[in-house]
């Protein structure tokens, strides 16, 4: 390898390495952000196991993390180097484009193999583990998933009050029944409350105990000063779906984006979302179809970083520009035009004789054409 290729290759190594690293942080930032800050804050969780949450989420936003970091980091080498011409000085010693690139396109191709990888096997393990240790932590002690004198809304449908905690029992307990439009339609109060987990059904358990029950009239649904008369119990049982909060994962079914590879495979043949008696020819096209889209979108969400690589040389050298934030803007807008038509494509999975699982490659196809075209004008000017 020579000089020139050794220089390239080390300075866009570096920034990839840099670009692809901050895009991680923002991305996991994120994820917590949304996911279980909230919990850390109100202390459902330890630091020590938010950390472990924190590094269960790193595999599922290096697919995204990569293709943006890598293109960022190329339109910044190249942008650099065409602004303080060495561009131009190395084809005046009679190098072209091609050789310039070729080690950036060798660092793109590992990084893609490196994502299939990732896609296919340490993303979907890390999000079940993720799952699974948040269910875990609430099947230990669901308990502190209820803390007292806060407003629970974390259950869709749900708005749940605790005074106290007295012997591993909730006391003081007001729980809000809300309508479709949001309306608290029903009003629950009981002395004490006792929080349980149902591992068959993936539910927690909640049984109130000494309460009343008060309900909106239908004539008046957003008024419970002048409820129906109200009903007094000595026990009642309100069962809380645990996959509206943590996205669950049924054992038997568990979702297309959690599969690995071989297990992907498998489901070509045998996936089914719904009783197999209910399953028709048509619908049975539509679910391979799915199974399909999700194994060829992991691919060409891999491969979407030589694609990027391919349309970012031109666009550094032609930019010509060595300021960060422009470079990074210009790395965004791209990133950002590939992932909508990956999104565009993947709602024709709805009409699968349109074979989506095809045309997830489009974007791909796209942007190495334009990148292909985009390095020729360049070697020719």
């Amino acid at each position: 390898m020579g000089t020139l290729n050794k220089y390239i290759l080390k300075q866009v190594a570096g920034a990839a390495f840099l670009t692809v690293a901050l895009f991680v942080f923002v991305l996991v930032l994120g994820n917590v952000m949304k996911e279980v800050v909230g919990d850390l804050a109100a202390g459902r969780l330890s630091m020590g196991f938010f950390l472990y949450i924190v590094a269960l989420l790193i595999p599922g936003v290096i697919p995204y993390a990569l293709p943006m970091g890598m293109l960022t980091g190329i339109l910044l080498v190249f942008g650099r180097m065409s602004a303080q011409s060495e561009v131009v000085a190395i084809k005046a010693c009679g190098r072209s484009i091609y050789s310039m690139a070729a080690p950036v396109f060798f660092i793109a191709i590992i990084a893609s193999l490196f994502s299939v990888g990732i896609n296919f096997n340490y993303a979907p393990i890390a999000d079940r583990t993720y799952k699974s240790a948040l269910k875990n932590l609430i099947r230990n002690n669901p308990l502190q998933f209820i803390q007292p004198g806060s407003f629970i809304k974390d259950f869709p449908g749900y708005v749940i009050y605790a005074n106290g905690e007295e012997n591993k029992e909730l006391t003081g307990f007001r729980i809000w029944e809300l309508d479709p439009q949001g309306r608290a339609h029903v009003s629950i109060r009981a002395d004490r409350g006792v929080l349980d987990y149902n591992d068959e059904t993936d539910e927690i358990v909640l049984t109130l105990k000494s309460g009343s029950a008060e309900k909106a009239r239908d004539d008046d649904p957003e008024n419970l000063r002048t409820p129906l008369p109200t009903a007094r119990f000595d026990e009642l049982v309100i069962k809380l779906p645990l996959n509206e909060i943590i996205g669950g994962m049924d054992k038997n079914n568990t979702r297309l984006k959690l599969m690995t590879f071989s297990e992907l495979m498998a489901a070509r043949t045998s996936w089914h979302p719904r009783p197999i008696e209910e399953t028709t020819p048509e619908l049975a096209f539509r679910d391979k179809i799915e199974v399909q889209i999700q194994i060829q979108k992991n691919f060409a969400m891999a491969f979407s970083i030589f694609s990027m690589v391919v349309l970012a040389v031109p666009l550094g050298i032609k930019a010509s520009r060595s300021e960060t934030f422009a470079n990074v803007a210009i790395a965004l807008a791209l990133a950002m035009t590939y992932y909508m038509m990956i999104v565009v494509i993947s709602w024709l999975e709805k009409y699968p004789h349109t074979r989506p699982d095809l045309l997830i490659w489009l974007p791909n196809i796209i942007f190495q054409i334009t990148g292909s075209i985009l390095i020729y004008r360049s070697s020719k000017n």
